[in-house]
């Protein structure tokens, strides 16, 4: 089951779009910034991934958090965090390889995962739930799943770069 917007993401106003979409978008607007060294944007996006109460999974994307916060000028509003909420990690796949994540999504509630490519080409995404049946098979850029399990389970999420150069993206879970 995939959903993918016909109207680019700048055209779909944030209150339409998923929270898993929107941290997406905002770790894909602080990439550029970064690499662009345009401060303004990188505050704009840091706050606004801090608003949405976005994770960091691995140490890589912690730091690059923290260096993100560092950017901010001087009375900037404070950072609060959500207990619960989307969560993010980075990734790099060289051409040919895979790499499987595990997460666990709650029963009767809205999962999403959405994938945002920050360079080179777009994997495959494949999300089976514990009984390794397909809830969602995705591979049009931009990626998004979205699906309601019927019960809390582990579900295992296999990203496939099939393309001829490295992939570096963002996977966000919600």
């Amino acid at each position: 089951m995939k959903t993918s917007a016909s109207v680019p993401d700048a055209a779909v106003p944030a209150s339409v779009r998923g929270k898993a979409e929107q941290v997406a978008q905002a770790l894909m607007m602080a990439a550029m910034a970064e690499r662009a060294q345009d401060t303004a944007a990188l505050a704009q996006a840091t706050l606004r991934l801090d608003h949405l109460g976005a994770a960091p999974q691995t140490d890589d994307d912690a730091a690059a958090m923290e260096r993100w916060r560092a950017s901010l000028p001087n009375g900037s509003p404070p950072m609060r965090g959500r207990a619960l909420g989307p969560a993010y990690r980075s990734a790099t796949l060289r051409p040919g390889a895979s790499t499987q994540l595990h997460q666990t999504f709650l029963g009767g509630r809205s999962a999403q995962i959405v994938l945002r490519v920050s360079r080179g080409p777009v994997p495959r995404l494949v999300v089976r739930d514990q009984s390794e049946r397909q809830v969602c098979l995705a591979s049009d850029d931009p990626i998004e799943c979205r699906w309601v399990p019927l019960y809390t389970q582990r579900h295992q999420i296999e990203i496939v770069n099939a393309g001829p150069e490295q992939s570096e993206f963002y996977i966000v879970f919600d």
